[in-house]
């Protein structure tokens, strides 16, 4: 009796002692999983368990950091480029900062990628002169949203150049006397190019997109897809063609008045396609619109009357045709009173007419 006593009493601590360690053992476990998953075996099959605690603790963590980290305010600097150099204040600049620039400033300028959502305004007032030739007047490359507004632009190799993933906003400048584009856009890069005048450009053409971008001219397009009126460019006395859309880009072109080029007013290749309506095309010294190499052309719409539907127009014949395809390209839509010297339109052996009067 004495005996099954003892081992009764025996049993009985091992069993405490069992529960006390398991309880241990728990607890030390679901420390663990405070900030983690927790993965448990039953029958055979993984069981995952999230604390609740711990996503509590997570959500409160995050709050903390947020309500501790800085909160940067765009400011508004002012940059006279008699005294100061714009390019430094660029490199200075925070996200959403703008400058608001006054005199001449006889600089190449880079937008650096760092910089971001950065504004510079020219007022209506203030001038950028690439001092050397062989750099762009602007440059800027990589994932930087910049707004240029107000400029004149000149000198320099390009006015503006897009490279690389480059997003801009270009509204309300006079980009002239470059030494080969006014605005390039190229490798994946995007443009809203409005309100501005390109002009006398004496290298070759007044806007050239190349590379896989996209451009809005005389729009704003995806900040506004319902644009009533157009935000109209004058591109004009250009060494080459007014717009040039090739290598596998995309363009809608509306409400602009693309005059007095070299060459076409507009030329789309190299298996690219551009919307073009609402423009007025005069006088270019080769064809209005030039469509080439697997490309096609949208000239408005077959109907309707917003300003990517309507048809183009000509009131100064250009010096070839209004329309001219060769090479597999293609052109719906409506012609308009779009012509030239050598007649309306004229579409060579392999090419697709579908345009209506």
């Amino acid at each position: 009796m004495e005996a099954k006593q003892r081992d009764g009493k025996r049993s009985s601590k091992r069993e405490t002692g069992a529960e006390e360690s398991q309880a241990s053992r728990s607890a030390i476990y679901y420390r663990q999983c405070v900030l983690a998953f927790c993965f448990k075996r039953k029958k055979g099959v993984a069981m995952v368990k999230t604390s609740v605690f711990a996503v509590k603790s997570l959500v409160l963590f995050a709050a903390l950091l947020w309500s501790l980290s800085p909160v940067a305010e765009a400011a508004t600097i002012q940059v006279d480029c008699s005294s100061a150099s714009l390019q430094a204040a660029i490199e200075k600049a925070k996200s959403g900062d703008t400058l608001l620039v006054s005199g001449t400033c006889n600089e190449n300028l880079v937008i650096p990628e760092d910089v971001q959502k950065i504004t510079l305004d020219g007022q209506g007032k203030a001038t950028i002169k690439g001092r050397d030739p062989k750099k762009d007047t602007i440059f800027v490359r990589g994932r930087v949203d910049v707004t240029v507004r107000g400029f004149t632009i000149t000198g320099g190799r390009d006015g503006i150049m897009l490279v690389s993933g480059a997003t801009a906003l270009v509204d309300g400048n006079t980009i002239e006397n470059t030494s080969r584009f006014g605005i390039y856009v190229t490798q994946h890069s995007s443009a809203r190019i409005v309100n501005n005048t390109i002009q006398n450009i004496r290298g070759k053409d007044g806007i050239s997109v190349s590379g896989s971008a996209f451009v809005y001219v005389g729009m704003l397009g995806y900040l506004n897809l319902q644009d009533k009126t157009a935000s109209p460019n004058t591109i004009q006395n250009n060494g080459r063609f007014g717009i040039h859309v090739h290598r596998t880009s995309y363009a809608r072109i509306a409400g602009n008045t693309i005059s007095n080029n070299k060459n076409h007013g507009i030329h789309v290749g190299g298996v690219s396609h551009a919307q073009i309506g609402s423009n007025n095309i005069n006088g270019n010294g080769g064809d209005g619109i030039f469509v080439a190499e697997n490309s096609g052309v949208n000239l408005g719409a077959d109907k309707g009357k917003k300003i990517l539907h309507l048809p183009n127009n000509t009131t100064v014949a250009n010096k070839g045709f209004g329309i001219r395809c060769i090479i597999g390209g293609s052109a719906n839509g409506r012609i308009g009173t779009l012509t030239g010297a050598k007649g309306a339109k004229r579409f060579g052996e392999g090419c697709i007419d579908s345009l209506k009067p």
